[in-house]
């Protein structure tokens, strides 16, 4: 039996909601029993969605390591044998508390940069992996000093189940939107580089010929609350700037209290439009839900969508618009069907639940016998 202490912070909210609510439910209780614990006040929606108790071990005045005494006490309490960290962070306290083996686990390329000093750190004390939700993650840590022999690729799981029960739900009536409508989210979080204001810019251009589009803008789905006020700002902005045009699109900001995953479920395209590093899965839960994806041609979106095989991809340069491309392939939607049943197919290869659970049992016990973490874990993206 490997008791197992799960820890979050305030990185990434529902891609951290959806991997661990995986872990919780698919794990064999008998084996793993669990627990939560976080160093961030935890919002609502995420609390909900894990519906297991979760004890709060703040960390004060924004210090992260003040979150270890109450930490501490937590996973003797638990008599954990190993913490799986959901962030930087919350690996930095669970360190200062003096956790046996450590296991990280990352969303964003860009919290693996800023964060690749501190890792470091963690890795010299042993007993320590790095769970990697995609190659570029992975890239940018060894690129940081990371050893590679610390770092492990497990692709996110997508719950097929979940997408089907989405679209059965009727959530798109709920959320106003007709049958006749062309759907079209734009990925979260809605910061000024990742393409949410020439999403909509796109859009209203294509509302001259194209009337029935519409545009969900999520908000406030990202972890930590300056993000999340910066995503509200962003919205707000978009928003003036659409309700100022006389032809435009429908647009939709539903609450946060609705997953994410399920609005990608009933969308008809996914934008993703990073000018950098971004999360990518949005992309891999896209094409579980047979969701078109067009995305700007950065190497985290490429790793995962081929141009006019599973995807759309356009070429954005540094400080241009990127309008024109997203509208051009979004009038261009006659070939969509073909593209995403094959990104449906390879969806079923990679990103499977069970291999997801699979491959952490197989790290925990990597790390509880004292071998190298990756060590029989394949990227399921090579296998496929």
């Amino acid at each position: 039996m490997l008791s197992i202490a799960q820890v979050l912070d305030d990185s990434a909210a529902w891609e951290q909601r959806v991997a661990v609510s995986q872990l919780l439910d698919r794990l064999p209780s008998d084996r793993f029993p669990q627990s939560l614990a976080a160093i961030d006040p935890v919002p609502e929606a995420m609390r909900d969605g894990l519906d297991r108790p979760i004890v709060l071990c703040a960390a004060r005045i924004g210090l992260t390591f003040t979150a270890a005494p109450a930490l501490r006490t937590f996973l003797e309490r638990r008599h954990a044998d190993l913490v799986h960290a959901w962030g930087v962070r919350a690996a930095i306290a669970a360190a200062a508390a003096g956790a046996k083996r450590l296991v990280a686990e990352l969303f964003d390329p860009g919290e693996a940069v800023r964060g690749v000093k501190q890792l470091r750190t963690l890795a010299r004390a042993g007993h320590f992996a790095v769970v990697c939700s995609c190659e570029i993650v992975r890239r940018r840590l060894i690129e940081g000093g990371l050893s590679p022999d610390a770092t492990v690729v497990i692709r996110p799981g997508v719950d097929f189940g979940r997408i089907n029960a989405a679209r059965r739900g009727g959530l798109r009536e709920s959320l106003g939107l007709r049958p006749d409508q062309h759907v079209v989210l734009s990925n979260t979080p809605l910061n000024r580089d990742g393409g949410p204001f020439d999403t909509a810019f796109a859009l209203t251009l294509l509302s001259h010929f194209l009337p029935n589009l519409a545009l969900i803008l999520p908000s406030g789905f990202c972890g930590r609350r300056a993000n999340a006020r910066r995503d509200q700002r962003e919205q707000d902005r978009i928003v003036r700037f659409v309700g100022s045009m006389p032809r435009r699109p429908a647009l939709v900001s539903p609450p946060n209290t609705v997953p994410f995953e399920e609005l990608i479920a009933v969308a008809d395209t996914l934008v993703i439009a990073p000018r950098g590093d971004a999360p990518t899965t949005a992309i891999a839960w896209a094409m579980g839900a047979k969701t078109a994806v067009l995305g700007s041609a950065v190497h985290c979106v490429a790793e995962l969508i081929a141009n006019k095989v599973n995807g759309r991809l356009f070429k954005q340069s540094p400080g241009k618009s990127m309008a024109t491309a997203i509208a051009r392939l979004l009038r261009d939607r006659g070939s969509y069907n073909a593209l995403t049943e094959a990104a449906h197919g390879q969806a079923y290869e990679v990103f499977s639940v069970r291999r997801y659970v699979d491959q952490h049992v197989r790290l925990y016990e990597n790390l509880l016998n004292g071998v190298t973490p990756a060590e029989g874990i394949v990227d399921s993206s090579r296998v496929a």
